[in-house]
C-alpha cells in the first residue's frame, strides 16, 4: 500500500514539475512575443501623417499637398508593399529602400516587419534628416537613414542585400542597372508602378539579362481604383556590365540606349 501510494506520489510530482516548466515557456513566450511587437503596434499612422503633413509644409518634402493623398499614396500604398513581402520573403532578410524620399515605403515596411533590417537611401539632405526624426521618434531599431548617391552608397555596399524596393523612382532599366551591383545573387527589386508599363517593361528587356536579371512576377492591385503593379525582378547572375557607372551616367546615358 506504500508502495503504490508512492508511486502516485511520485507521478504526481512528475506531473507538476512538467505542467510548471510548461506554464513557465508559456509565460516567456508571451512576454518575447510581445517585446518582439511592441515596435510595430506602437506607431498611430495618423499621427505618423500629421508630422508629414506639417514637415512638408515647411521643408517641402513630398510633391503631395493634401493628407488625404498622403495617406493613400504613402501609407496605403506602402502596407500593400508590406504585405507583399511578408507573404513571399524571409522575416530576416534585408532590404534597401532605394530613393526613399520622406521614407516611404520604407518607414512602413519596417514598422510592419520588425525583424527585416531596411537601409533606406535618399541623396536629398532634408528628407533624410525627416527619416531619421521618425525613426528616433519611434524608435525604429530596425531602419537606419543614409544620405548618398546610389553610385556612391553601391561601392560601399555591394552585393548587400536581399532586396531593393524603389517606387516612382526611375524608368525599369534605370532601376534594373541601379540594383545590379547591390542585390545579392537570387535577391529581388521590387519596383511599383503605375499603369502604361508596356514601353518601360519593352526597354527594360533590352538590358534585363545584361544585368542578370529575369521578371519572375508582376503582382496587380488596385489603389483608389487605379490599377497599380509590384514588378518583382530576380538576379540570377551577375552584371556582364562593370557596375556601378559614374554618378548620373545611368540616367543620362542608359544602358538601353532609349532616352
Amino acid at each position: 500500500m506504500f508502495h503504490v501510494k508512492h508511486f502516485y506520489l511520485q507521478h504526481y510530482i512528475s506531473i507538476s514539475f512538467y505542467t510548471a516548466i510548461f506554464l513557465l515557456l508559456t509565460i516567456l513566450y508571451v512576454i518575447m512575443f510581445h517585446v518582439k511587437h511592441t515596435q510595430k503596434t506602437q506607431v498611430n499612422y495618423q499621427q505618423l501623417l500629421d508630422l508629414l503633413f506639417n514637415e512638408s509644409q515647411l521643408y517641402n518634402l513630398t510633391g503631395l499637398k493634401n493628407k488625404e493623398d498622403m495617406q493613400l499614396k504613402h501609407i496605403e500604398d506602402s502596407l500593400i508593399l508590406s504585405g507583399y513581402i511578408q507573404g513571399r520573403f524571409s522575416q530576416t532578410s534585408t532590404i534597401l529602400d532605394l530613393g526613399t524620399g520622406a521614407g516611404f515605403p520604407g518607414l512602413i515596411v519596417a514598422l510592419e516587419n520588425p525583424d527585416i533590417k531596411l537601409c533606406l537611401i535618399d541623396s536629398t539632405a532634408k528628407k533624410i534628416n525627416f527619416v531619421n526624426k521618425v525613426i528616433d521618434l519611434y524608435n525604429i531599431k530596425n531602419a537606419t537613414a543614409v544620405c548618398d548617391r546610389v553610385e556612391n552608397f553601391a561601392l560601399k555596399s555591394s552585393y548587400a542585400f536581399d532586396i531593393l524596393i524603389a517606387r516612382s523612382l526611375a524608368r525599369l532599366d534605370i532601376l534594373l542597372e541601379y540594383a545590379a551591383p547591390l542585390l545579392k545573387t537570387n535577391g529581388h527589386l521590387l519596383a511599383m508602378k503605375s499603369e502604361q508599363l508596356e514601353d518601360e517593361l519593352c526597354i527594360a528587356a533590352i538590358v534585363q539579362d545584361k544585368l542578370g536579371f529575369v521578371l519572375n512576377q508582376t503582382y496587380e492591385y488596385s489603389l483608389a481604383l487605379q490599377k497599380r503593379y509590384i514588378l518583382d525582378f530576380q538576379k540570377l547572375k551577375e552584371s556582364t556590365i562593370k557596375l556601378p557607372r559614374s554618378n548620373g551616367l545611368a540616367s543620362s546615358k542608359p544602358l538601353s540606349g532609349r532616352k
